[in-house]
C-alpha cells in the first residue's frame, strides 16, 4: 500500500509525467517485492512563484534548487531498512527519468498504521 505523492514546479521542458509515474510504480513494486496493484503514485504541480527555497521564488523547476517534494506513506510494519530502500528506489527512479539531480529530491516518510487505512471498501488491518 505504498502511496507516493510528488509535488514540483512545472518543468521548462516537456516531461511525460504519466510515464514517470508508471515507471516509478513498477520500480517500487519490483524493488520492494510489493504487488504493483498496491502501489499508488500522484503528481501535483505547484503554482509558479508559489515555492520558495533559500529565500528565492522561481516560475519553473530548476535542476539543482527547489527540491522536488516527495511524501511516501507506507505500512508501519516495514523495517527501517525497507523504508530506506524504498526512499532510494524512489530517488533513483525519479533522477533517472527527470532533468533533476538526485541531490535535488526531498523525500519524507509517514507510517500508515493497521486500522488507520481505508482501502478496497474497508478498514485495513495487518498483523505485525
Amino acid at each position: 500500500m505504498p502511496l507516493v505523492r510528488i509535488k514540483s514546479l512545472p518543468f521548462a521542458q516537456e516531461v511525460d509525467i504519466p510515464t514517470v509515474l508508471s515507471q516509478l510504480s513498477r520500480t517500487l513494486a519490483e524493488g520492494s517485492g510489493i504487488s504493483l496493484q498496491h502501489v499508488m503514485a500522484t503528481w501535483d504541480f505547484l503554482t509558479p512563484h508559489h515555492y520558495a527555497h533559500n529565500g528565492k521564488v522561481v516560475d519553473c523547476q530548476p535542476a539543482k534548487t527547489h527540491p522536488i517534494l516527495v511524501h511516501l506513506v507506507a505500512p508501519n510494519f516495514n523495517t527501517e531498512n525497507d523504508i530506506a530502500d524504498m526512499l532510494e528506489l524512489i530517488a533513483e527512479s525519479l533522477s533517472e527519468q527527470l532533468p533533476i539531480d538526485k541531490s535535488n529530491i526531498f523525500i519524507n516518510y509517514s507510517p500508515a498504521y493497521s486500522d488507520g487505512v481505508f482501502d478496497e471498501g474497508h478498514v485495513v488491518e495487518w498483523d505485525m
